[in-house]
């Protein structure tokens, strides 16, 4: 049996990372995991799942911005030393890391350990920007393999120079019984905010990251909120001048502090010009299929991402418009699965919802085409078999 370790530096929320370990842990392998020591509930989640783990400072400095570089600096090797001594004591054959710092991570403790490294980056940020893009180059020749979130993520690889074969694309699909829209009360949620289920509703599923400058940041969002909550508020209010009586909501708390501090002045802004009575902000909710078959319409509109929330609102059937950037075009096919508009752009994106909100049967149409592709592509069993492949094939 080989003993895999699951390494994220992550410890809020991510059911993404539980439901990995679990789906790797029913195919057989020994799982145990690593996560960063904040506080939240992933560990959790794991203990629910049986999945023995351990906590390591991974994120430092997180009211800080491009300030908190040198204690990064300075923190990841002992970080790298204290996971290299979990690898050991547990004797494991694989490691596949999540996410840049806990992949960095990872490669420095490979050097003190037998363990085959998989480093996995689910978003094409990193490579966007240009310092994580520099060390990313400097590392990767640690990597047994690469596994890249979609085929864009891969591509990116390719053109910075990866090892010719090492880079695999993997898509991380959620658990496809949890997001089965027969199955969902559609107007639960709906009624915990007080909207009637015949008003319209548009929705964008997403934390709130606070946006950033200096070299660890891609150009394209420097200063700007990388999930596009900002651009959803411009859009809702060109959307609200023709439908009136439509509202919208953003669910997702701040990604940290800053997150957090910038979701809250969001708030104010709406208040400020009293659009709040239109919009909604509930915060993080666990039952997310539950939010999305509550939405008329779903939104995506990142300026940088992997398939952001693409999957699970074309599980549940949803009519979707996204931003054309990173691997969305993946998931929603232009005028098959969905509607994709350039990024940064509200009017588009306005354009899109509306068009959705007006003509309701070719919304419907490609919802239904849009979970026939996910379910055929995009789910947790699909992920485990595709890492199971890459793990017989790395495995000492």
């Amino acid at each position: 049996m080989i003993r895999v370790a699951q390494i994220a530096s992550v410890g809020n929320h991510s059911p993404w990372f539980a439901d990995i370990c679990g789906e790797m842990t029913r195919r057989g392998y020994d799982v145990f995991a690593i996560i960063d020591s904040g506080s939240g509930t992933l560990a959790a989640r794991l203990t629910a799942l049986g999945i023995r783990h351990y906590k390591v400072p991974m994120h430092f400095a997180e009211t800080l911005d491009r300030a908190r570089l040198p204690f990064y600096f300075f923190r990841l090797p002992i970080a790298a030393l204290q996971v290299a001594r979990i690898l050991r004591r547990e004797k494991a054959g694989i490691a596949q890391s999540h996410i840049f710092v806990a992949n960095l991570v990872t490669r420095m403790a490979r050097l003190f350990t037998r363990a085959r490294n998989i480093s996995s980056a689910a978003g094409p940020r990193h490579l966007e920007a240009p310092l994580t893009r520099f060390v990313e180059r400097l590392t990767w020749q640690l990597d047994s393999a690469i596994v890249a979130g979609c085929e864009y993520t891969a591509a990116l690889y390719h053109d910075a120079g990866a090892p010719s074969g090492r880079v695999a694309c993997v898509y991380y699909g959620p658990p496809a019984e949890r997001f089965d829209p027969s199955t969902v009360d559609a107007t639960a949620f709906r009624r915990g905010l007080g909207i009637a289920p015949d008003v319209p509703l548009v929705g964008l599923v997403a934390h709130f990251y606070p946006p950033m400058r200096g070299p660890q940041a891609p150009p394209v969002t420097r200063g700007v909120d990388l999930k596009g909550h900002d651009h959803f508020l411009a859009a809702a209010r060109i959307v609200a001048k023709r439908f009136p009586e439509a509202r919208f909501v953003l669910v997702g708390n701040g990604s940290n502090a800053l997150g957090e501090e910038y979701r809250q002045s969001l708030i104010q802004a709406c208040r400020a010009d009293g659009f709040d009575s239109r919009v909604f902000f509930p915060g993080h909710r666990d039952n997310i299929a539950e939010v999305l078959a509550s939405f008329d319409v779903a939104v995506q509109c990142p300026l940088t991402e992997t398939l952001g929330g693409t999957i699970e609102a074309l599980l549940m059937e949803r009519p979707t418009v996204a931003t054309r950037v990173g691997g969305i075009p993946e998931s929603v096919r232009h005028e098959e699965t969905g509607l994709l508009v350039p990024p940064a752009d509200p009017a588009a994106l306005a354009a899109g919802i509306e068009r959705l909100l007006a003509n309701r049967e070719e919304g419907r149409r490609f919802g239904t085409a849009g979970r026939k592709l996910m379910l055929e592509r995009f789910t947790l069993a699909r992920t485990g078999a595709d890492l199971a492949a890459l793990y017989e094939r790395v495995a000492p």
